[in-house]
């Protein structure tokens, strides 16, 4: 019984990291993305703020936000589209199966003066 209770304590540490998101002005009132891709955003950002990039999938931000891998695609495409995040890619040579993906805040997604101007 102990066991399953550290694993569970292990999975809620991952899922809710001690950091804080942060969700610039840019982000909140932009119209091209919608309250989920807005959320996700925050998400990314408290998940780089530990490594400097965020490593987590789209299958773990469908289990934590409780959607599918399909809306998590297209939340991300939003914010890749709209210059928020940069996404690099790492495929595995022989399938070209995704073998891992880097998330980065892309350096003008902070910048709220772009906003207020």
């Amino acid at each position: 019984m102990e066991n399953t209770n550290i694993k569970n304590n292990e999975v809620n540490e991952i899922r809710t990291p001690g950091y804080y998101a942060i969700i610039p002005a840019t982000v909140r009132y932009d119209k091209n993305l919608n309250s989920g891709a807005k959320l996700l955003y925050g998400e990314i950002t408290a998940l780089c703020s530990k490594e400097g990039y965020c490593w987590a999938s789209n299958k773990y931000f469908s289990d934590l936000y409780d959607t599918s891998d399909r809306t998590i695609s297209r939340w991300v495409k939003q914010l890749k589209d709209g210059g928020y995040i940069n996404c690099k890619n790492k495929y595995d040579e022989k399938t070209g199966a995704l073998v891992c993906r880097k998330i980065t805040i892309a350096e003008n997604a902070l910048n709220d003066n772009d906003y207020l101007n």
